[in-house]
């Protein structure tokens, strides 16, 4: 066995290492290190063997261990910023708010004025540009509270911003359905023949085909004459059939709500959610084309051409409807009894009033003359006649050369609502016993500016700008009228 150490000469040996190194100039961790050695050192004899294969051990840890491919990739997708994929269902549709969206006025940006690329917010009803960061609709969803939900008005497309994803939802087909309106041949075969009646928002219910028109400025006689012409079926059917959206939901054209045809579609909309809609936009085109086309006209002029219907439906005929149906529907030829059989092609036919009494009679009141429209279609005869016969009797208004005050010619006009007769003509002359041409009223337009039309189902309606009425056929012919669009039916 060996020796026993006695306790009191380890203490001594220990301290006087310590001194020694404290003396050669050890620095403190050195004491801590050695201090350890030592507490080591009175575990055992294997104490030191241990602490140098626990080193070994914590070295070996520590050199690089080789990577494979899948590490590699996680580390990549770690570090990679992958947006969240969109949710199933956009949580914010329940903020739409239909009462204020209206896709009647021009398609612009209310910050940029720009046209293209241009969204609807659909809880304020205003239109932005843009889509990206810094663009007005991104701004308007960053700075208003709940305005997330954009729709795109060139496709209907509707995203969420700022979270820019796209929303598939059926709860916006709706709005669809006001933006893009659409009609299927099977549709237009039905609004041809029979009344089809609509619940707006509001809970008013309104006659397709025959909704209100807001007024715009100094544009009284757009209204009538736009709601004169949508009661020509072939026209409409025209216009009706002109789908700007095919079956794929891309569009065939621009969506452009500033022309004849966007205007007729929206008459005809069963989807609208109001009971009437607005020419503001088709206005403001056919102001700025006058504009380009004669720069020397004045503001005042523009707003007398369009304040007065027959002046408003000669720039229709000319500028307006497609000249393929101007031929096909209205243009015809006119035998001029009272000037040697001259022959003349027209478009609309001009009749001219007697002149209204210069004395009182004597009652001391003017007498307000009266005249059959017979009496002044005798000196005509249709050599060739036109499906739809339009009437305009271009002296009820006339200008003073010297006052430039514009005077009404009160006389009435006594006509019949159907079956009018006009007497026909051959290339040998006037005297021929063909068979007179007949004609029924469609529509009329009185000095005041009011349209009366007559509706698919046989009923006559009144309309005035936002009001529309149903009233009497007999009611017809009670007032001034200006301009009349009949069509023409199979001799009884």
């Amino acid at each position: 066995m060996p020796p026993k150490r006695k306790r009191g000469a380890t203490v001594k040996a220990a301290s006087s290492k310590a001194k020694s190194i404290k003396a050669s100039g050890g620095d403190e961790d050195g004491d801590e290190d050695n201090a350890a050695d030592d507490d080591t050192t009175h575990a055992g004899v294997g104490g030191p063997k241990k602490k140098k294969m626990k080193m070994k051990n914590d070295e070996q840890n520590q050199q690089p261990t080789p990577t494979t491919k899948e590490d590699e990739t996680t580390t990549k997708t770690e570090h990679t910023c992958t947006p969240p994929p969109p949710p199933k269902t956009c949580p914010y549709l329940s903020f739409v708010n239909r009462p204020l969206l209206d896709f009647d006025f021009e398609k612009r940006c209310s910050v940029s004025f720009a046209k293209e690329n241009c969204y609807c917010c659909l809880t304020c009803g205003h239109f932005f540009a843009g889509r990206g960061p810094k663009t007005p609709a991104y701004t308007h969803a960053l700075e208003r509270e709940n305005h997330f939900v954009f729709m795109h008005l060139e496709n209907g497309r509707a995203f969420c911003l700022p979270d820019n994803y796209e929303i598939f939802d059926a709860s916006l087909e709706d709005v669809r359905k006001v933006l893009f309106p659409r009609f299927t041949s099977e549709e237009i075969k039905r609004l041809e023949k029979e009344a089809i009646w609509s619940k707006a928002l509001d809970g008013t219910e309104y006659l397709v085909g025959v909704v209100g028109l807001n007024r715009v400025e100094n544009a009284k006689g757009v209204n009538s004459i736009v709601q004169s012409l949508a009661r020509v079926e072939k026209l409409r059917a025209h216009f009706l059939s002109a789908s700007l959206i095919r079956s794929d939901g891309n569009n065939n054209n621009k969506n452009e709500n500033d022309t004849l045809q966007s205007l007729c579609q929206r008459i005809w909309n069963k989807h609208n959610f109001r009971g009437h809609t607005s020419p503001d936009s088709f206005v403001r085109k056919l102001r700025k084309q006058i504009k380009l086309a004669h720069p020397e006209k004045l503001e005042t002029d523009i707003d007398n051409l369009f304040n007065d219907p027959f002046a408003t439906l000669r720039h229709f005929l000319t500028f307006v409807v497609p000249k393929k149906y101007v031929d096909e529907l209205f243009r015809g030829e006119l035998l001029m009894l009272n000037q040697k059989n001259k022959t003349q092609p027209f478009v609309f036919v001009p009749l001219k009033l007697p002149d209204a009494p210069l004395f009182r009679d004597v009652m001391e009141k003017n007498a307000i003359p009266q005249v059959a429209l017979a009496e002044l279609l005798k000196p005509f005869a249709l050599k060739t006649a036109p499906e739809y016969l339009i009437l305009a009797f271009v002296n009820r208004f006339s200008k003073n050369q010297f006052t430039k005050e514009v005077s009404k010619n009160p006389t009435i006009v006594t006509f019949p609502v159907k079956n009018l007769k006009i007497q026909a003509s051959s290339a040998a002359g006037s005297n021929s016993n063909s068979n007179p041409f007949s004609y029924d009223l469609l529509a009329n337009v009185d000095s005041a500016g009011k349209a009366t039309v007559k509706h698919v189902d046989g009923n006559w309606y009144e309309t005035n700008d936002l009001f529309v009425n149903e009233v009497l056929a007999q009611q017809v012919t009670l007032g001034e009228t200006y301009v009349q669009i009949y069509k023409r039916v199979a001799s009884p």
